[in-house]
């Protein structure tokens, strides 16, 4: 009996296994479940969409989709509205500087994969170099940060277009790296208060000195004074410069610059010869281009600059220059109102990029300099049509007795047949001389032909407040009926007008109690027709801040040294 219940319990345990491997059998050549998606990635599409791809899965027939943010890291929920049937998807609408996890699984009927790896995505700026032509239509992307490298120039008729809130930067290890708009070209810079756009050093803040770059250059077709068919920039190394002589209309345009910032610019393409890159440098630069809400800051050299032409200008600052804040030669034509300048220190430029000026001054105004060619000035003519431009509102403060400032550190210098009109506004704390004429053609123009106005000026705590030589040139008596408010040098600036000139916190607001708040004149309206469609303000204050008026400077300007 035992043997033959061993007989019987060892054929039931055959069978048994016997099953058993069938069953295995048939299993393997059953459905499979279905893979999950391989190869997730996610690629930033702007500072607000991610692009998600995954490779297809063979016989699904669609994909689930799931993100994460860093605020809930464990937390998935749909991406898409439903099941995608591609494999990528364009996840719009996320937030800047926000770390996103992503997981896809495929799907097959009521079959449903496991889901695939991560794949984790931070938006931030992407990073981008611009050298050499641009000779097409292009626009710069506020998701990218440019590096403009080397000399680069838009030309052919080609517009440059730049989104508000974009940040360009000069590269720092090409020297005299900078932006170059020639004629027939054109910039569309339009940015926002909220959204500036900003050339700057391509260093690290702390690190930045002026002439960590080159700047911005812009040659229009406007009407210059100098004769010759050739004329170029300054820049004169092979290749660098540009011709702009021979403009005709000053009504050309070159296009836009509005809520635009420019720092650390500036370069000396020359070696020590004087030719330098400016932080703006305009060149025959028509009416039909816009300047508007434009700061330059710690340039090596000019921060505005411009070479005939009548392009018009407002509000406008110019904070630490390394040379002239404001100067015009060769017939600029131009209207500009609202302007501030504001310079407490000599600033180091970096090693190898130029060196310091020896006469940094608020306004340096020529009619045209006779030592280059196809200018004339003469005792009895010079180069016309006259530089002639109207200055509005500004209001210029220097750096008052500070050592290392050289004495031709003056508020302004009126020179080599320059007219104008400049009106209703403050120049105070300059070293040198606030009003400084400088030759008997422009006395002249002073004196003889009212084709040079210094008026509605209030003038504080300068080294001199006219010129103390010369045959009448610039002195106190010449402007006896031009309603000149002089205080005596004793009087701080600031207490005077009631701002705050201290960097942590400038504000260029007179008080209503300030005697700039008060006393401006009418600019005359033949002087400034058309100006921002007819938009000319005939103010009741001087300097450029309106005493009960909105501080146009703030939210979009900066003030720093490095």
């Amino acid at each position: 009996m035992i043997a033959r219940f061993k007989q019987l319990a060892g054929l039931v345990l055959a069978l048994s296994v016997g099953s058993f491997a069938a069953c295995s059998k048939d299993s393997s050549s059953g459905p499979q479940p279905l893979p999950a998606p391989a190869g997730v990635s996610a690629l930033q599409l702007s500072l607000t969409a991610i692009r998600v791809s995954w490779g297809a899965v063979s016989g699904a027939s669609s994909y689930l989709l799931q993100r994460a943010s860093a605020s809930a890291p464990g937390v998935f929920a749909q991406a898409g509205g439903g099941l995608l049937g591609a494999t990528s998807f364009d996840d719009n609408g996320v937030t800047a500087g926000l770390a996103y996890s992503y997981r896809v699984a495929a799907v097959a009927g009521s079959d449903t994969s496991d889901f695939s790896a991560l794949a984790t995505f931070t938006t931030g700026l992407q990073q981008a170099v611009i050298s050499g032509d641009i000779t097409a239509n292009r626009t710069l992307l506020s998701d990218t940060v440019y590096v403009l490298s080397g000399y680069v120039k838009v030309r052919n008729g080609a517009v440059l277009t730049i989104q508000p809130g974009t940040k360009i930067v000069g590269d720092t290890n090409v020297a005299g790296s900078s932006l170059w708009i020639l004629r027939g070209s054109k910039i569309s810079a339009n940015g926002t208060l909220a959204q500036p756009i900003v050339f700057t050093s391509q260093r690290s803040p702390g690190n930045r000195k002026p002439g960590d770059w080159g700047g911005i250059i812009i040659i229009g077709n406007g009407i210059i004074n100098r004769t010759g068919a050739t004329i170029l920039t300054e820049g004169g190394a092979a290749g660098v410069a540009e011709n702009y002589a021979g403009g005709t209309d000053n009504n050309d345009n070159s296009g836009i610059l509005r809520y635009v910032r420019i720092e650390f610019a500036g370069y000396d393409i020359s070696n020590g010869a004087g030719q330098e890159l400016n932080t703006l440098s305009s060149y025959a630069v028509g009416r039909g281009t816009t300047y508007e809400y434009i700061q330059t800051m710690a340039g090596l050299d000019d921060s505005f600059e411009w070479w005939g032409g009548a392009v018009d200008g407002r509000y406008l600052v110019s904070y630490e220059s390394g040379d002239d804040h404001f100067d015009w030669t060769e017939g600029y034509q131009g209207r500009n109102q609202f302007l501030i300048a504001f310079q407490s220190q000599r600033l180091v430029p970096r090693p190898g990029t130029g060196v310091f000026s020896s006469d940094p001054r608020g306004f340096e105004g020529d009619g045209c300099d006779p030592a280059v060619s196809g200018c004339t000035l003469t005792a009895t003519g010079a180069s016309t049509p006259y530089s002639n431009p109207v200055f509005a509102n500004f209001t210029l403060i220097g750096p008052g007795q500070l050592a290392g400032i050289p004495n031709d550190g003056n508020g302004g210098v009126w020179r080599r047949g320059t007219g104008g009109f400049f009106a209703n506004g403050i120049m105070a704390r300059w070293k040198g001389i606030a009003i400084n004429i400088r030759d008997a053609w422009t006395d002249s123009l002073l004196a003889n032909y009212d084709s040079l106005n210094i008026v509605n000026v209030l003038l504080t705590q300068n080294g001199f407040n006219y010129d103390t030589t010369g045959a009448g040139f610039g002195q106190a008596p010449s402007f006896a009926s031009d309603n000149h408010l002089v205080f005596a040098a004793s009087v701080a600036a600031d207490t005077l007008l009631g701002v705050s000139l201290n960097p942590t916190g400038l504000d260029w607001t007179p008080k209503l109690a300030s005697p700039a708040a008060t006393g401006a004149t009418t600019v005359p309206a033949a002087k400034v027709g058309a100006f921002f469609g007819g938009t000319w303000v005939n103010t009741t204050f001087l300097g450029a801040a309106d005493p009960s008026g909105a501080k146009w400077w703030q939210g979009w300007t900066n003030y720093a040294i490095n």
